[in-house]
């Protein structure tokens, strides 16, 4: 957001980029080390969640983290803080690692990494508007949320939460960079009185003044309400509409395969295992699918370097004609094989190519089932990257062209490589919100911008208890 001279520049919970500066210049200038590498990371969330319709937690935390490495010759030292980084302390910690790095039997000395250049894309990822969220409006914006589902006669759950990060790299060679991000979510889960049937919504935005509260607690009436009074259903493929929250639990989990350490060793669903190799520059989903990561992506952007420093740039994973294209690398399996680091899994994931609505979706569909979110994400397979879950606030019947029941969640068993091959249609792409208990318990998942999905027997095992 673009501020005047005469604005007040918000407070950050957390130390500045030019902090983070000042700070590994203290501590790289606290040793005579050949090599030394610092990394830190200083990250704060605020978080405000309701039961019931009352707040029961209102926090706010942070951590710093502090990592340093350390080489004299073929000697290796690393310690971890989380802290300490008052000059005391950190001279303490670098006489420790000097001490280690000296005398001790070192490991291995990691394969050496060309500096990179000196080039970094702009940071989009930091909005004044979510620094001031911080302190204030993520604990106004309850109500807001909560209200209308209470005049509504339900009772609702709710969640908003603000996120602060700045990271620094910086070693002896000369090379730091630092920067900051910011991110927001806001969920509501309601039900009905009698406890049969719900519905969830959510917004999540890098910056705080672009959620949409009154939508959120719209859409989460309108499920609940139509939710009411689910039926069974039996289980079996079906067609099935996923919608956006659906897909971006089950793409969030997509960047583990992308790994080029797990693929070119063999293991996951882009490996071929009949014909020995990874399956780069083959098809590996439908033609009109496309997955990417971009951190200057105005929905899902991220820091423009990666933990070791080096620069990030926009990678497209899949291509559009749903072929394969490039693997992750970290920075050390790139340095081993020659190529160009990227985060390992992606930090952000985009999943693009359609152009079909969700109501047009629905009016094409003679028989199917609606879902509008997935929980309880397991792996069960990673040989072909097949997952359990169940479905979750909202689950619907579909017949002739409507909505016509609500059913009870169902439990499913499917790979996103191998249902992404049928495809019945796709919608445009934005990003969703997760919620504050997401699959790898943190929060906020990075940011995931997808479609919603039309998909042919989509594999529905059981029923669920779930609602």
């Amino acid at each position: 957001m673009t501020r005047s001279l005469f604005d007040p520049v918000p407070r950050s919970p957390v130390l500045t980029p030019e902090a983070l500066r000042a700070l590994g210049e203290r501590i790289l200038s606290m040793t005579a080390a050949d090599t030394v590498r610092v990394q830190l990371s200083h990250r704060a969330t605020g978080t405000a969640r309701v039961a019931n319709g009352e707040v029961q937690i209102n926090d706010s935390g942070d951590r710093l983290f502090l990592w340093i490495l350390m080489q004299f010759g073929q000697r290796l030292g690393m310690a971890l803080a989380t802290s300490q980084i008052d000059t005391a302390s950190l001279r303490q910690a670098v006489a420790y690692l000097e001490r280690n790095a000296r005398e001790l039997p070192g490991d291995a000395v990691q394969t050496a990494m060309p500096i990179p250049p000196r080039h970094y894309l702009t940071n989009t990822t930091s909005h004044d508007s979510t620094l001031a969220a911080f302190y204030e409006q993520r604990h106004e914006v309850i109500e807001t949320l909560v209200a209308p589902v209470a005049a509504a006669g339900l009772i609702t759950s709710a969640f908003s939460g603000v996120m602060v990060q700045s990271r620094l790299y910086a070693d002896k060679q000369g090379l730091m960079v630092a920067g900051q991000e910011t991110d927001s979510e806001i969920t509501v889960t309601a039900w009905n009185p009698d406890g049969k049937g719900s519905g969830w919504a959510g917004d999540a935005a890098r910056e705080w003044t672009t959620l949409r509260p009154e939508e959120v607690s719209a859409e989460a009436i309108r499920l609940t309400t139509l939710s009411r009074n689910p039926v069974a259903l039996e289980p079996g493929r079906r067609l099935t509409i996923l919608a956006r929250p659906a897909v971006a639990q089950i793409v969030a989990r997509m960047g583990d395969a992308l790994s080029a350490r797990l693929a070119l060793g063999g293991n996951g669903p882009l490996y071929d295992r009949h014909a020995g190799r990874v399956r780069l520059g083959q098809r590996i989903v439908d033609a009109r699918v496309a997955l990417s990561s971009d951190p200057n992506d105005p929905d899902g952007g991220y820091l423009p370097f990666n933990d070791d420093g080096f620069p990030l740039v926009p990678m497209t994973w899949v291509s559009a004609g749903g072929t394969l294209a490039n693997l992750a690398y970290d920075t050390y399996y790139a340095a081993e094989c020659g190529v160009t680091p990227a985060n390992d899994p992606p930090v952000s994931l985009r999943m693009s190519g359609g152009t079909s609505t969700v109501e047009q979706m629905i009016e094409n569909c003679q028989e199917g089932i609606y879902v509008n979110r997935v929980a309880q994400l397991s792996s069960a397979d990673w040989a072909t990257g097949t997952i359990s879950g169940v479905t979750n606030g909202g689950c619907f019947l579909i017949r002739n062209g409507h909505i016509d029941k609500p059913i009870r969640d169902l439990r499913f068993v499917e790979s996103p490589w191998l249902f992404l091959n049928r495809l019945e249609a796709m919608g445009s792409s934005q990003r969703t919100a997760f919620g504050y208990a997401p699959w790898n318990g943190s929060w906020p998942i990075a940011p995931t911008i997808v479609p919603p999905l039309m998909i042919r027997d989509f594999n529905f095992t059981a029923l669920a208890s779930a609602v």
